[in-house]
This record gives C-alpha cells, sequence and structure tokens, in this order.
C-alpha cells in the first residue's frame, strides 16, 4: 500500500463531497479497500485515517468555523452608549 495514495486521496477527499460520502459508506476495511482500489488509488484504511488528518489539520480555517470558535457578543454600541454616559457627566 502507499502514504502517497493516501495522501493523494485526503486531498481529493476534502474537495469532493461525493467522494467523503462514498468513502464514507464503507463500514468494513473490506469494503474501503474495493472503493479506494475502485477510484485507482492504493492505500490502507489506516494511512487515509492519518493522511487525512493531516490534510485536514493544513485546511485553513473558513470563516464559518472561526465565527463558531469565536462566539461571544459584540458590544460595540454599549460600549459606545457607556462612553458618551461617562463624557457627559464629566
Amino acid at each position: 500500500m502507499s502514504i502517497d495514495g493516501a495522501k493523494a486521496l485526503a486531498a481529493k477527499v476534502l474537495t469532493d463531497e461525493a467522494l467523503a460520502k462514498q468513502l464514507d459508506g464503507a463500514k468494513t476495511a473490506a469494503e474501503f479497500d474495493a472503493v479506494v482500489a475502485k477510484l485507482g488509488y492504493s492505500c490502507t484504511a489506516a494511512e487515509f485515517d492519518a493522511a487525512f488528518k493531516e490534510a485536514q489539520a493544513k485546511q485553513p480555517i473558513s470563516d464559518d468555523q472561526l465565527d463558531q470558535a469565536a462566539g461571544g457578543l459584540s458590544i460595540v454600541g454599549v460600549d459606545y452608549a457607556f462612553t458618551a454616559t461617562q463624557t457627559a457627566r464629566a
């Protein structure tokens, strides 16, 4: 088997949702091997898992993911109102 094949397949899966679903449908190692061979790649499920995790870690964070990670609440208006009130009192 080949780690290079696993890396190529992992890169392809990150951009091809249909391919990702196809691989996700494989419930056993034999089914995974059959799907991978049909696609023309050569790797084991373990090699693919390692390559996929590595490829995923190198992907830039999308704006949606960043928004979810940042969370919180923007209180710019509240800060402004507080500053304006404090300035008026001075």
